[in-house]
């Protein structure tokens, strides 16, 4: 890659995470907000420059980063594909599904590659869960358990669901990707949220093409809680299990196999968000696939809004790639 400058458009809190990671890859960035927080973002990691309009950003940039407001994402995709430039956007990919298949279709028209910012898939003890499963180490998956809480946002955005998508596009999608990664296509969800001043907590059971059964749960809490995620995923053969609370955070129950060394080493150094990028930059590169496609973020989408269908409704939603309905719960 000759032009090594990436248009990072919009400078708040996931921002954080994606600048400096840029950096230690080696790029020169671009920064771009409509609001006033760019300067004290490239202030703030030491790096980076101010782009002061949008055109400035697309004609100068070899790779497009949305970290805007979620509402802004598929506008602002639209945008980086009419300049044809690779883009990776935060999740979710759009804020509807109908908008992320246009996205998605129109890059793939188009041959412009982009990317999911699915983040989960690059912490270490998700993508050992991956592997461990893949190898078989507890065979056939046949219950997975996911849960993510944290504190209610205080932006006010986020707190509107119309422009979010509330706790389930902001939390739960992760686990949404998660769940789908591991034990495969979704075909039946059935969900609950409840919200009581400020908190918000959805909680989903996902029926997969393999028999699987998911149950996910997603939180936001107004009480001073800290940022929490957790697995349990059990097969015929043993128990993957992860709590972010525990030391160490990962564990295997069942017989002695290879699968008991399976965590990577972990580099302080080497954040998730720099490895889904490098992941991203790797494939513009060689052509090669990345960890997250295009169209996963597009399914995890179609999967949270049936779950929202589902907590409106009250009823299970019945998946299929050529129809939906919804059944009795």
């Amino acid at each position: 890659m000759k032009n090594k400058t990436v248009g990072l458009i919009g400078a708040g809190g996931i921002a954080n995470a994606h600048l400096p990671a840029w950096l230690d890859l080696g790029f020169d960035v671009l920064v771009h907000s409509i609001a006033d927080d760019a300067p004290r973002l490239v202030e703030r990691h030491g790096g980076g420059r101010v782009a002061t309009t949008a055109d400035e950003l697309f004609e100068s940039v070899c790779i497009i980063d949305i970290c805007a407001p979620t509402q802004t994402h598929s506008s602002l995709g639209f945008a980086a594909l009419e300049h044809s430039i690779p883009t990776i956007c935060e999740k979710p990919l759009a804020r509807t599904l109908a908008a992320a298949e246009l996205l998605a279709d129109g890059f793939a028209e188009k041959g412009v590659p982009l990317f999911p910012a699915h983040v989960v898939r690059y912490f270490p003890e998700y993508a050992a869960l991956r592997d461990a499963v893949v190898a078989g180490a507890i065979g056939e998956p046949g219950v997975l358990r996911f849960t993510r809480q944290g504190q209610s946002p205080k932006n006010g955005w986020y707190l509107d669901s119309a422009q979010s998508g509330g706790v389930l596009l902001d939390l739960m999608i992760h686990d949404i990707d998660i769940a789908r990664w591991i034990a495969g296509d979704i075909t039946r969800v059935f969900a609950r949220t409840r919200t009581h001043r400020g908190s918000e907590s959805t909680q989903a059971v996902l029926t997969h093409t393999s028999g699987a059964v998911s149950q996910l749960t997603a939180t936001w809490a107004t009480a001073p809680i800290e940022f929490r995620t957790q697995f349990d995923v059990s097969g015929s053969r043993g128990t993957l299990r992860s709590d972010s609370a525990a030391k160490p955070t990962y564990t295997h129950v069942g017989p002695p196999s290879a699968a008991d060394d399976i965590l990577p080493a972990f580099d302080a150094a080497t954040s998730p968000y720099r490895a889904e990028l490098a992941d991203f930059v790797r494939s513009i590169d060689d052509g090669s696939d990345t960890r997250v496609t295009a169209r996963d973020g597009v399914e995890a989408i179609r999967i949270a809004e049936a779950i929202a269908r589902s907590a409106a409704s009250e009823r299970a939603i019945d998946l299929s790639h050529d129809h939906e309905e919804v059944s009795a719960a």
